[in-house]
C-alpha cells in the first residue's frame, strides 16, 4: 500500500521515488566534498606550515562590562611544544577550586592581573608564575592565596577596571600586575581611556570585542572541539584575528595622535603610563601595595647569535619610586639564563616556558618578602 507522501494527490498514482533520490545524492555529495575539503585543508596546511598551536580562549562577556574566562570552562591547549589542560573555576579564574569573597581567618591575597601569560598559556597551572609565587610565600611560612585572574588578550585598561569593578570585592592585600609589549597597543584598541590634559579619563563603559558573536564562538560546543584539533581553523583564525587587530591599532593609533595633536610621539606609551598613574592612585587608596612585573619580549637575531631579551615597558614616563609601589622587571632575572636555557616557547605562540615561569614567581616571592609588602 503507498504511503500518502509518495501518491499524486490528483491522480492517486504512486509518485516516482527519483527526485528524492536525487536529492539525497546531492546531499551526500556536498558532506563528502566537504569532508574531503577539510582533509585536504588540514594536509595543506600540515605540509606548509607545519602544526598549528590550537588555543580556543573561551573569554566570554562579564557582568562588569567587560570580558573573563568562561566559568566553568575546561579545555585543552595543543601545540607542536606542549598539550595542556586549562580548568577554570566559576569565578573566571584559572584554578582548580572556587574563591569566596571572604578570605580565611589569618590569610593574605595577593590578585594577580593580566594576559595571556599570566593565566599561564603553554604551561599547566601547578606551572604558572601566580602559583610558584604563591608555593614560594608558603615556604617561608606566610598563608597567601594568589588568585590567578589573567585573562587572554586582556589590556592594562581592562586590569583596571577588572580591579575597580570586581576584584576588590575578593578583598586583596596585594595586587600585581603584569605587563607584556602588546598592552601598548591594546590599551589603545580598547577605546575605554583616552589622555586629556594629561589626565586620563573614561570614554566607554564596556569593551566587549565581538559581542554575542564572540560569545557564541568561544562557548559552542563542536567549535571549541574543532579549536582543540583542526590545524586548518586554528590557521585561518590566527590570520584573520592578526589582520582585525592590525587594521583596528592602525585606526585607534590615528585617532589618538589626531586627538593629541603632532606632539604625540608615543600615543600608546603616554596612555598606558596614565593606566599604571590609576593603578597606583587605587590601590594607595585602599592601602594595598601594587607590583608591577614587566614581562620582555625576546628577538632572535639573524646572525645567529643568542636571544634578546627587550624591555617595553614606558619606565621613564611614571615614577616607579613612590611608597607603595614596586617595578619587577622578570627580565634581569631571566638574563643570566639568556641562551642556554629555553625561555620562550619557539614552535607556537612564544609564551613562557615553565622555567621562566618559576624564575618569575620566585623573583616576585623574593621582592615581597624582602619589602614587607605582605606585612
Amino acid at each position: 500500500m503507498s504511503s500518502p507522501a509518495a501518491t499524486d494527490r490528483v491522480s492517486g498514482v504512486a509518485a516516482p521515488a527519483a527526485p528524492r533520490r536525487r536529492w539525497r545524492a546531492r546531499m551526500a555529495a556536498l558532506a563528502a566534498g566537504l569532508i574531503v575539503g577539510a582533509l585536504l585543508a588540514e594536509a595543506l596546511v600540515l605540509l606548509v606550515a607545519g602544526e598549528q598551536p590550537k588555543f580556543p580562549r573561551h573569554v566570554v562577556r562579564a557582568p562588569w562590562g567587560l570580558r573573563y574566562n568562561e566559568p566553568g570552562a575546561r579545555y585543552w591547549h595543543r601545540s607542536a611544544d606542549i598539550t595542556v589542560e586549562f580548568r577554570i573555576n566559576a569565578q573566571g579564574m584559572r584554578s582548580d577550586r572556587d574563591v569566596p569573597f571572604a578570605k580565611p581567618p589569618g590569610v593574605r591575597r595577593i590578585v594577580s592581573l593580566g594576559d595571556s601569560f599570566t593565566i599561564g598559556y603553554e604551561v599547566d597551572v601547578a606551572a604558572c608564575f601566580s602559583t610558584v609565587l604563591g608555593d614560594e610565600l608558603g615556604r617561608a611560612g606566610r598563608e597567601v592565596e594568589v588568585l590567578n585572574t589573567g585573562v587572554s588578550g586582556f589590556s592594562t585598561a581592562e586590569e583596571l577596571l577588572y580591579l575597580e569593578r570586581e576584584l576588590w570585592r575578593y578583598d586583596p592585600d596585594l595586587v600585581l600586575v603584569s605587563f607584556y609589549s602588546n598592552d601598548l597597543e591594546d590599551n589603545l584598541r580598547t577605546g575605554l581611556f583616552d589622555v586629556r590634559d594629561g589626565a586620563l579619563v573614561s570614554t566607554a563603559a564596556e569593551y566587549l570585542p565581538g559581542g554575542a558573536v564572540a560569545d557564541l564562538l568561544n562557548t559552542n560546543p563542536l567549535i571549541a572541539m574543532l579549536m582543540e584539533h583542526s590545524n586548518a581553523l586554528a590557521f585561518a583564525n590566527e590570520h584573520l584575528t592578526a589582520a582585525l587587530k592590525q587594521r583596528l591599532d592602525r585606526r585607534a593609533i590615528a585617532a589618538r595622535r589626531s586627538a593629541s595633536g603632532p606632539t604625540a610621539a608615543d600615543p600608546a606609551g603616554e596612555l598606558t603610563a596614565a593606566h599604571f598613574e590609576r593603578l597606583y592612585a587605587v590601590t594607595r587608596a585602599h592601602g594595598v601595595p601594587l607590583v608591577i612585573q614587566s614581562i620582555p619580549s625576546i628577538t632572535y637575531p639573524g646572525t645567529g647569535g643568542p636571544p634578546v631579551l627587550v624591555e617595553h615597558f614606558p619606565v621613564d614616563a611614571i615614577d616607579l619610586t613612590r611608597p607603595g609601589l614596586r617595578f619587577v622587571a622578570a627580565r634581569e632575572a631571566l638574563e643570566p639564563f639568556r641562551g642556554t636555557t629555553l625561555l620562550y616557547w619557539t614552535r607556537s605562540h612564544g609564551h613562557w616556558t615553565p622555567f621562566s615561569h618559576a624564575v618569575a614567581g620566585r623573583a616576585l616571592a623574593s621582592v615581597i618578602l624582602q619589602e614587607g609588602l605582605l606585612r
